[in-house]
């Protein structure tokens, strides 16, 4: 009798245990969930200013360009492909300027079981688009901040297969088979981040947005690829691949790997921050700092 209640006394402790663990944990990711949301969109925090005297300029110089890019968001590759009709492109890049100094209502919500994504609202919390996307073609890369899970900002990432209908190849959530996406969608993430390899021709960057479509369409949402075989040797058989995964594998396989900081899993930060890239597009992120 005496052993019954001590094992009775014993398993009603490990409950206890337990519940308590269950909170403390459910209350660590809704505190972390609480700490990182804000970090999913900057919004400038210096003065808008009449860009008029650059861009009535026949001949652009660096520091006109770094300008421009503080106030639209837009690089180098981007301004020159606008002004090629200066009559559109003024007004064009004026209104990407409007665009990146409003300030827009945004929802964080769940989009999976532990992964939650942040969208721009209207005043009814409906989803709009905030912002237009400069001139793009196929290879550039698309990276957002936007999706988080249990605290950690892991993002989501993209690459652009067919520019001309607006296609884009990604993994997109755990069970379901990378597909082609419409690049809209990316209008309605209040972090973007478009990036095109540097100095490197249209020609290579068609034939990398090929080999993504040939081998990395249609394959299984593995969320651990790339802890044990990240390389994956045989590019007809791929198991499995998740967004940066699908983004970082074409690439390597043409000659430039995009893992910034070399560890054992590539991820939309370490594609962010690749010396490789040069930027087309920011929209709500810092332009001193893309992805800290």
């Amino acid at each position: 009798m005496i052993n019954e209640k001590n094992n009775w006394s014993k398993k009603k402790k490990l409950i206890i245990y337990l519940f308590l663990l269950i909170i403390t944990m459910f209350t660590t990711i809704y505190i972390l969930n609480i700490i990182i949301e804000p970090q999913g969109y900057t919004q400038p925090s210096y003065d808008q200013i009449d860009l008029n005297p650059i861009l009535s300029k026949n001949l652009l110089t660096e520091s006109d360009y770094k300008t421009l890019f503080y106030q639209t968001g837009l690089g180098k590759v981007a301004i020159d492909e606008l002004l090629k009709n200066k009559e559109t492109g003024i007004n064009d890049i004026q209104e990407f300027q409007y665009n990146f100094f409003t300030a827009k209502n945004i929802k964080c919500e769940k989009i999976g079981i532990i992964t939650k994504q942040e969208s721009f609202v209207d005043n009814k919390g409906n989803y709009k688009y905030g912002f237009n996307l400069a001139p793009y073609k196929n290879g550039y890369v698309l990276i957002t901040k936007a999706t988080h899970s249990i605290g950690w900002r892991h993002g989501h990432a993209g690459i652009i297969t067919d520019a001309e209908k607006g296609e884009t190849l990604e993994a997109v959530i755990l069970g379901q088979n990378s597909q082609y996406q419409n690049i809209t969608k990316w209008k309605m993430y209040p972090s973007f981040i478009m990036l095109r390899l540097k100095d490197t021709s249209d020609e290579k960057l068609n034939e990398i947005s090929n080999f993504s479509t040939k081998h990395m369409y249609d394959i299984p949402y593995g969320l651990l690829i790339g802890l044990t075989n990240k390389k994956n040797p045989d590019i007809e058989n791929i198991e499995g691949t998740q967004c940066s995964h699908l983004v970082w594998y074409p690439f390597i396989q043409n000659g430039y790997d995009l893992d910034s900081d070399g560890s054992w899993l590539v991820t939309p930060k370490d594609i962010a921050n690749s010396d490789l890239f040069e930027v087309v597009q920011i929209f709500g992120v810092d332009p001193d700092e893309i992805w800290p």
